[in-house]
């Protein structure tokens, strides 16, 4: 063999040995750094390359982008355990207020030297204690079957000049004791929508139970189409909601009173929202000059 012929092949071979020596060692590396990546927050962790080489450098890249996404993920599961633990304090504290005033309630009954009258009054308020407790557990409950996509929407071609009509009708008593003027202004030549009628039902109970919560002294309803668009929309003008509460209103348990005084979550509001975001609509707010207005639009 010619010498410069065995000079070069050593030469390779030695070539050849450092590179595998230098990949191993990038690969010992990165072990390392996987293994200790375990003790590490996780948004902290992130492999470096010790050493160029392509196949190395390709599967860093790929394991980064794994812990990328495992730091995603966790970030996410973070903000949705402190928000359910946020849930569950903001529950306990809405349903132990009227567990209190209950248990006040039934231990007056139990004197026997209470007037029939007042024990007439105290069983009253004891049975709208109950109607308010089950309505926080059935919003929850309502809630978490959205959530967990256990909610079957049946939308059918939906005449909404009818339906809302008849919700408006079904709440007349209560706005009128509550003094809330309401004007209408509904177009009849709406188009039919497919929409889910009970749904819909939901939807605007909840809004006008919100009026009836919140609304001062009057109430405007329109439904209109838009460039081909359903619009619906509900403005009241009250003191309870301010401004900076809107861009929360949709939040689980939000409330704008503070005191939680009336004993009622924001649970309405929310579920109003996710109702219309699973027919395809979208939904509004915005506080302007004292009233509070919400927007519905529903269609392509």
């Amino acid at each position: 063999m010619h010498p410069a012929i065995s000079i070069l092949t050593i030469l390779a071979a030695v070539f050849l040995l450092i590179a595998y020596l230098l990949q191993r060692h990038s690969i010992n590396q990165v072990r390392r750094q996987l293994a200790d990546a375990d003790a590490l927050p996780v948004q902290h962790r992130h492999i470096k390359l010790p050493l160029p080489g392509r196949e190395v450098e390709q599967l860093v890249v790929a394991v980064n982008r794994q812990l990328e996404q495992r730091r995603q993920e966790q970030v996410l599961h973070d903000a949705r355990e402190l928000a359910i633990k946020e849930e569950i304090a903001n529950l306990s504290h809405d349903l132990r207020t009227p567990l209190t005033s209950l248990q006040g309630y039934a231990n007056l009954l139990k004197n026997p030297a209470v007037p029939a009258a007042e024990r007439e009054e105290y069983l009253d308020i004891i049975l709208h204690k109950l109607a308010v407790m089950n309505n926080i557990v059935e919003s929850f409950y309502e809630l978490s079957s959205m959530d967990s996509g256990d909610y079957p929407l049946n939308r059918q071609p939906l005449y909404l000049y009818s339906l809302l009509s008849e919700v408006i009708l079904a709440f007349h008593t209560d706005l009128v004791q509550k003094n809330i003027e309401v004007r209408l202004h509904l177009d009849e030549s709406v188009k039919i929508t497919p929409l889910d009628e009970k749904a819909m039902i939901r939807i605007f109970s909840n809004v006008l139970q919100n009026v009836l919560r919140y609304g001062k002294s009057r109430l405007t309803i329109s439904l209109f189409t838009e460039a081909d668009r359903v619009k619906i929309v509900f403005a009241n003008d009250t003191e309870q909601i301010r401004a900076q509460d809107v861009p929360r209103l949709f939040e689980r348990t939000y409330t704008s009173d503070p005191s939680r005084s009336s004993g009622q979550l924001g649970l309405g509001l929310s579920i109003v929202k996710q109702l219309v975001e699973k027919q395809g609509g979208s939904l509004g707010a915005a506080f302007v000059d004292g009233e509070f207005q919400m927007v519905f639009t529903f269609g392509e």
